[in-house]
């Protein structure tokens, strides 16, 4: 059995004839008749967000983490990124593992990549855990937000914004306001987002959501979708960019037999910023929902 250090690494042919080297872990073996879990992070993150959640169910399951394209330390190439390319991307590691059935957790983009994909190829999944999930905004984007990612969009000032930002000041910066329990934001956490800043290529991805914002959205999926499996969403109560009670109404459309859970003093990162209550709620769903 890998522990939480066991890099894995394979090769995806994201295009033809492009390929990427892409970073997963697998911390328990396989079990026979049973699905995989499968952990994704969100924009920005890494497999490593989820080291306060993957041991409380490491030996019950059968669980994997994957660092998205152009994320953690998965390769960064100048790609067309995407929820779709996220979702693909998801596909091929199943099919690599040799995985049939899947149940997903994915948050914030990594949770609207897995209902793409549970959308997509609705008999593989069976169960799906959407922690602050992204890809619907409805009017919750506030005026100055909407300037500032117009501003990043385009090249020449993204890239010296980019550069402005990567570095430890600006990452926990932008972390803070994802999080209620503000202690969270550590040393070690800031350590883990800055990094993957300097990897080749990073500008391309990181900033491809306010380049391309379209590529990032759901709005397009059919209401509902062709995911009818299991679905729950997961949410901080104090999450100011996705507010809770605007949003979730909004994925009821795309998943009717989505359960709503709430989560107080938690904001954007509900997984990591109210780890403990974030694990009993999907232990409670996994035990006795899915």
């Amino acid at each position: 059995m890998n522990d939480l250090s066991a890099d894995l690494f394979y090769n995806w042919e994201y295009e033809k004839g492009k390929n990427a080297r892409i970073r997963f872990r697998e911390y328990s073996p396989s079990r026979q008749n049973d699905p995989a879990l499968l952990f994704v992070h969100g924009y920005g993150g890494m497999l490593e967000h989820w080291n306060d959640n993957i041991p409380e169910f490491k030996d019950d399951y059968h669980v994997l983490a994957i660092d998205l394209l152009g994320f953690g330390k998965s390769e960064k190439p100048n790609a067309r990124y995407s929820l779709s390319l996220f979702a693909r991307q998801i596909e091929a590691f199943l099919n690599y593992r040799g995985i049939r059935d899947v149940i997903l957790v994915g948050h914030s983009m990594g949770g609207a990549s897995g209902l793409l994909f549970a959308h997509l190829n609705p008999d593989r999944v069976k169960g799906l855990v959407l922690a602050n999930p992204s890809g619907l905004f409805g009017d919750s984007m506030d005026p100055m937000a909407k300037t500032f990612f117009g501003l990043i969009a385009s090249p020449l000032i993204g890239e010296v914004m980019f550069a402005a930002f990567a570095n430890p000041i600006g990452v926990s910066q932008s972390l803070l306001p994802t999080y209620y329990n503000q202690k969270k934001v550590d040393f070690q956490l800031i350590s883990q987002f800055t990094r993957p800043l300097h990897d080749k290529g990073a500008v391309w991805s990181y900033l491809s959501p306010s380049r391309r914002p379209h590529d990032f959205t759901l709005e397009y999926l059919p209401k509902p979708c062709h995911y009818r499996n299991k679905a729950f969403l997961v949410w901080g109560a104090e999450d100011s960019a996705l507010p809770p009670h605007r949003i979730i109404p909004e994925f009821q459309q795309i998943l009717p037999q989505a359960g709503a859970f709430i989560i107080p003093e938690a904001s954007h990162c509900i997984h990591h910023d109210a780890h403990k209550t974030f694990n009993e709620r999907l232990a409670y769903l996994l035990t006795h929902e899915l």
